[in-house]
């Protein structure tokens, strides 16, 4: 009932059909799908030389338009999350076109602010009052999702700040474009797998990796007993 009042509210504005998605709880699973398909498909394909640079960017931009339109409305975090968006696009082109460290470092620190931003307000949809679908459930691996590219913008803007700050073994991933390097290293961080190829070596960046390794111990856990307990919250009684 609640995201048909939503989705009933957004439809009288301009964006009609589309808005309705994101106003339902079906928009966590597509906006999942979305990022799969950035993290899993699109990087590798642009590190590999398969797909332009551009192609990230536009995909990118798409993960956070439609995260800004499937915020829950009237809310002050929409209007924060919307002027961040803005910023963090115009600063995404603008390194694409002309990457200056000043330019790179800021919609690094742009994207950690909107990730961060997407992550919490996905993961209030997810434990919103109400039985517990697989949409919600897909929320759940889309804020993790989020979680390893806040990360990964994270390490790029402590990487631009400081070139140092990061070790990595000759031949691991040398070649990659940066955004790339540490995408890999934050989801590897994430899930404590720890190969060892890319080590933090600057007191900054080490902090980051332990909340990260803390993050990636204690978000699964945290995730399936808040479900549980939602779930039989909802229960019918017998």
């Amino acid at each position: 009932m609640k995201d048909a009042g939503r989705a009933s509210v957004i439809s009288q504005r301009p964006l009609g059909r589309l808005t309705d998605l994101w106003a339902t709880e079906a928009g966590l699973s597509v906006f999942t799908g979305l990022l799969a398909l950035e993290v899993f498909v699109v990087s590798p394909l642009a590190t590999l030389g398969v797909l332009g640079t551009s192609l990230i960017d536009v995909v990118f931009t798409l993960l956070l338009i439609c995260g800004a339109i499937a915020l829950h409305p009237g809310r002050i975090l929409q209007v924060l999350v919307v002027i961040f968006v803005v910023i963090a696009i115009v600063l995404r082109w603008m390194a694409a076109w002309q990457p200056t460290p000043w330019i790179v470092g800021a919609g690094s620190l742009l994207d950690v602010a909107t990730l961060g931003c997407f992550a919490a307000i996905v993961l209030t949809r997810v434990f919103e009052a109400g039985p517990v679908t697989r949409h919600r459930i897909h929320g759940a691996v889309c804020a993790y999702l989020l979680f390893g590219l806040m990360w990964a913008a994270a390490y790029a803007f402590i990487g631009e700040v400081f070139p140092q700050a990061f070790s990595v073994v000759s031949g691991a991933g040398l070649a990659d474009k940066p955004i790339g390097r540490f995408v890999y290293f934050s989801f590897v961080t994430l899930t404590t797998v720890g190969y060892g190829d890319i080590t933090a070596v600057h007191p900054l960046a080490r902090t980051l990796v332990i909340a990260e390794a803390l993050t990636g111990q204690l978000f699964p856990a945290i995730i399936i007993g808040g479900l549980v307990s939602s779930a039989l919250a909802n229960r019918p009684e017998a």
